[in-house]
């Protein structure tokens, strides 16, 4: 679209008449129709109160090409930039899951079968889940910026995946020489507050926030 072309839908969807708009730039209706009509650009000053007034950026106004200031180079690279990020996180994340998975399969498999066969399977899936990822991290798949950021988060999944197990197994095995009787609700309780303790030392540990 033209300069007069976007002014004129931009003027329009701002509900204004070019008495209106002309009103508010400080000019005569007659030089907003000669934007809108003649293909003439407005002076810089007029060009800039465009740009604040409507909410768009002047490079937009004045290029041709430009449908949205979404098209400007900068911002296009920007929204690229973050959807491959999402998209590498969605999977991370899969990832992740697919190691819990594994993770679930091993403890379901000896406290119902005690087979361990399957739980010798399902932790060598489990590592070789670890080790594909890592691969994918050191291909190039991801910005080296990003590759630290990728690498925390997916083991802190995995941290927080693994260790509810050993710890749930440790107060179980604790309670059992508990010289008093004790319940399910307690033993749940104390697991999950040393499995948070846990992960947030762990989250501490790989910079908080980071």
């Amino acid at each position: 679209m033209t300069f007069g072309e976007k002014l004129l839908k931009l003027r329009k969807e701002g509900g204004l008449s070019q008495e209106g708009l002309a009103e508010k730039l400080s000019v005569s209706r007659q030089a907003v129709s000669r934007w809108e009509n003649e293909g003439i650009l407005p002076d810089c000053v007029n060009l800039l109160e465009i740009s604040r007034l409507f909410g768009v950026s002047t490079d937009y106004l004045l290029h041709d090409d430009y449908q949205s200031d979404g098209d400007l180079p900068a911002v296009r690279t920007a929204r690229d930039q973050l959807a491959g990020e999402k998209e590498r996180q969605g999977v991370l994340l899969l990832l992740a899951g697919l190691h819990a998975v594994f993770l679930l399969l091993a403890v379901g498999a000896w406290e119902a079968w005690g087979n361990l066969f399957i739980v010798v399977l399902c932790a060598a899936a489990s590592l070789g889940d670890i080790i594909f990822v890592e691969a994918w991290l050191r291909s190039g798949q991801a910005p080296a910026a990003e590759v630290p950021s990728l690498r925390r988060r997916y083991y802190r999944l995995g941290v927080w995946f693994f260790s509810w197990f050993p710890v749930r197994w440790l107060c179980v095995g604790v309670f059992d020489y508990w010289p008093r009787p004790v319940n399910v609700i307690n033993i749940n309780v104390v697991t999950v507050i040393i499995w948070l303790a846990v992960c947030g030392e762990v989250w501490l540990m790989t910079g908080g926030k980071k």
